[in-house]
């Protein structure tokens, strides 16, 4: 046999085994947006989107966080306008998606001067800061209401969007979106008419509108539970890591607050402290990160310094009495992690980089490329047969 043709013929093999790995992956890419259906009359989701999106590359704006161009208010993930006379939010749209015509306070005695936009949440308040609405700029869609007082907020869907009732939650649903509404404390009252949900809430409650995040693909359950925690007042707080670094966090427990402590390309850490001792239900929604995943690397979840047990199962999470996490990888730039900390102070929360080799320290040191051991063989093999017909020459 002709040695080039034997060289040749391992070389071959390898190049094969090493481009059928897995390629290097890392967490970024735009998450994808959806189209809106056309209305009659204004302006609807779609086109609110797309006009955000120009705006908002010709200010050089990543990542999530609101811009206001003229009556519009413009965000990676939300569009919507506000009625300069009495605060209503109009033509509500998530990722070009038309889902609310309005949402309208009864009553509410709104102050422009007071409501804002500061980077991925706006704020709207009346004249005696008894009343406000936070729109939040991320993947779940999040809007809080409260009130010092009793009040109603009245919900009017967009076309083709549907609503049913479960348990103790509203669920909106469109062909691609779904989403829920809840008060944080317990139940409120009720009313369905045609296409308006109106809710009755007490003034120590806080109605909470969330969205199953619009760049995962998680299970709709999983997300449902999360929204039944709100109601029972076991969700303490929701992180959202976005593109350039942006950050978005809702605090659905008012003793609760998240900062963020550091971020590079291989951790994550994040303070969390609550005046309430009670245990609370964290989510993270991580998209487009500063954190780089290559093949094989995995999320380690450390709690006060110390590796937190990650289970298989959500479920084990929301029942959890230690702390606990799940993490679904939704591909290899999106991660979702939901955590359980079953008593407060202060904690922080590291979320780290770490490859097989590092998780593993007892595992032999792998050489990267998959059955690398079996091809050496082969090439043992080869090279022994070669000098045995050398020997015979």
């Amino acid at each position: 046999m002709n040695l080039r043709f034997v060289i040749g013929i391992v070389g071959s093999i390898f190049l094969l085994i090493f481009l059928s790995g897995p390629a290097l992956s890392v967490m970024g890419g735009p998450p994808g947006t959806g189209l809106g259906h056309r209305t009659m009359d204004g302006w609807n989701a779609s086109d609110m989107m797309m006009q955000g999106s120009e705006k908002r590359d010709g200010a050089g704006i990543q990542g999530m966080g609101f811009m206001l161009s003229g009556a519009g208010i413009y965000g990676q993930y939300i569009t919507f306008e506000v009625d300069n006379e009495t605060g209503a939010i109009t033509s509500y749209g998530i990722a070009g998606i038309d889902i609310f015509d309005s949402i309208e306070i009864d009553g509410f005695d709104y102050d422009d001067t007071k409501s804002r936009a500061s980077g991925p949440v706006t704020l709207l308040t009346d004249v005696d800061g008894t009343t406000m609405v936070q729109v939040h700029d991320n993947p779940s869609a999040v809007i809080n209401l409260r009130s010092e007082d009793d009040y109603t907020v009245n919900f009017d869907l967009a076309e083709n969007v549907s609503i049913s009732e479960d348990e103790d939650m509203v669920i909106i649903e469109t062909e691609d979106i779904e989403m829920y509404i809840v008060c944080s404390t317990g139940s409120c009252g009720v009313t369905v008419d045609d296409d308006i949900v109106s809710i009755d809430a007490a003034g120590t409650s806080a109605v909470v509108v969330r969205a199953i995040p619009v760049n995962m693909g998680s299970s709709g359950e999983m997300h449902r539970t999360f929204a039944r925690e709100m109601s029972r007042n076991r969700a303490g707080a929701e992180v959202c890591l976005g593109e350039g670094g942006s950050i978005s966090v809702v605090n659905y427990s008012q003793r609760m607050r998240v900062q963020m402590q550091s971020m590079t390309n291989e951790r994550i850490q994040l303070r969390v402290n609550s005046t309430d001792p009670e245990g609370k239900m964290i989510a993270f929604n991580l998209d487009n990160t500063s954190l780089m995943l290559k093949e094989w690397d995995r999320l380690r979840i450390l709690f006060d310094g110390e590796p937190m047990q990650c289970v298989d199962d959500p479920v084990e999470v929301f029942n959890a009495t230690q702390a606990r996490c799940y993490l679904s990888y939704e591909s290899r730039e999106r991660v979702q992690i939901m955590m359980y900390i079953h008593e407060f102070s202060e904690h922080t929360i590291d979320i780290v980089v770490e490859s097989e080799a590092t998780a593993d320290a007892t595992a032999t040191p792998s050489t990267g490329i998959p059955g690398f051991g079996a091809v050496l063989g082969i090439f043992a093999v080869l090279l022994s047969w070669i000098l045995y017909q050398r020997s015979k020459q």
